[in-house]
């Protein structure tokens, strides 16, 4: 998966940015967005296709990565997993 990252550009930089851009949401009043959701949201599409990314590529996509993205993301991430449930765990939400 870090293989997509610029040799001079490592792990523990990408964790720093994506801990920023977590900091940055937060400052925002968007508390429910992780740096797990952000990293996977980067990986799994936006940098899906990439083959290597120069260092400064990198940094413009995490620092101007918008809330909307990640909604959008999360969205069809949450349609993807209730259509793996079966009715039973949505009980609570049913009314009687």
């Amino acid at each position: 998966m870090n293989e997509k990252l610029d040799y001079k550009f490592g792990k523990y930089d990408l964790n720093f940015l994506i801990k920023l851009k977590a900091h940055d949401f937060r400052k925002q009043n968007i508390d429910n967005i992780s740096e797990k959701q952000i990293r996977d949201y980067l990986f799994n599409i936006k940098w899906k296709s990439q083959k290597s990314l120069p260092m400064c590529d990198v940094i413009d996509d995490v620092m101007n990565l918008q809330f909307s993205e990640i909604f959008d993301y999360l969205s069809v991430q949450a349609v993807k997993e209730a259509n793996t449930l079966d009715l039973k765990a949505f009980q609570e939400f049913i009314s009687k």
